[in-house]
């Protein structure tokens, strides 16, 4: 064998036993998912569901069992926090300060099941934006094997490059970049868990005309596409065309402003919003409900949609295999 090629394989080997060190299976009834973390405590892991303070079992590097606890949840993400009873340090990643190369050699590491870690070889298909940039993504050549949603992308000198989130088809391998994933540690357990106000629709953000940017108090609104029938917004007065550009004194520019602007308030209380109809300027106060454990659609819940051109559509939420944390697949 040529001792170059011989000498990468070592290379790579090594790269994959040193990444699987640090990776953590969180069990599901359908098998589950990786988990990786900052700071050998918080562990972040993709998630449909996750309940304040839930308790669980899961595997530490090694096939070790280990307590967690769930410390926070951002469902537009579909991304949880966990919290080890037991400090690990020796599973702390260093993040990358700095977006892969473009057609760089990239492992991808998952723990996916009891049978232990798995790892597939590839290349960076996209670097796209910052390394902490909130719109910023990384994508790999082709598709991840089942299971691998949550598996750490190593880079060649070993430091965490990103850490896949979605594992849906045509968006398998697609990652946050590792910064971005270590800053979200934190926000994640800031905001908590969200509130379970509900008013049931469902939005998409639209560019509005120079003529209503005054009225609206700026240039984006959300166009409500759906009601939930005899939902808060439906019982309000809403309709399907109306511009949603406030909400509770929050600008509505996109369904997380939304998402936000209702993480602060509670079921049973009255919340005011302001619409554009037919070009003019309304409010509308709705009194909201407590959240259906599955409202069909509803886009205060459900996770941001975004287009990246030719790459197609991602889904900046949980992939679907489901919950790591308290639901299957």
């Amino acid at each position: 064998m040529d001792s170059s090629i011989a000498t990468l394989s070592a290379s790579i080997s090594k790269l994959a036993a040193e990444a699987a060190g640090k990776l953590f299976h969180v069990p599901s009834s359908a098998g589950g998912r990786s988990a990786l973390g900052f700071d050998g405590r918080r562990l972040l892991v993709p998630a449909f569901q996750a309940e304040k303070s839930e308790e669980l079992e899961i595997l530490a590097p090694g096939g070790s069992k280990v307590g967690a606890k769930v410390v926070g949840f951002d469902p537009a993400l579909g991304l949880a926090v966990l919290e080890l009873t037991q400090a690990l340090p020796a599973s702390a990643w260093t993040a990358a300060e700095t977006m892969p190369a473009l057609a760089s050699l990239a492992l991808s590491v998952a723990y996916p099941s009891e049978d232990g870690p798995e790892a597939r070889l590839g290349l960076v298909r996209i670097a796209h934006g910052s390394v902490e940039g909130e719109d910023s993504y990384i994508q790999l050549d082709g598709a991840s094997f089942p299971g691998f949603s949550g598996a750490a992308i190593v880079g060649a000198e070993g430091s965490l490059a990103g850490m896949i989130v979605a594992d849906r088809s045509g968006n398998r391998g697609w990652a946050l970049p590792a910064m971005r994933a270590k800053a979200l540690v934190d926000a994640i357990v800031a905001r908590g868990f969200p509130s379970r106000a509900w008013l049931g629709l469902s939005t998409l953000p639209v560019d509005l005309p120079e003529s209503l940017r005054e009225a609206a108090g700026g240039p984006i609104g959300l166009l409500v596409t759906e009601l939930a029938p005899k939902g808060p917004a439906q019982a309000a007065g809403l309709l399907p065309g109306d511009i949603l550009v406030s909400a509770g004194g929050t600008r509505t520019e996109g369904p997380r402003s939304l998402r936000d602007a209702l993480a602060t308030s509670a079921e049973g209380e009255r919340i005011t919003l302001v619409i554009l109809r037919g070009g003019l300027r309304m409010e509308i106060v709705a009194l909201l409900a407590e959240r259906p454990e599955s409202p069909a659609s509803d886009s205060e819940g459900a996770a941001t949609r975004h287009h990246h051109g030719r790459h197609g559509h991602h889904e900046a939420g949980c992939g679907s295999e489901g919950c790591g944390c308290s639901t299957g697949r």
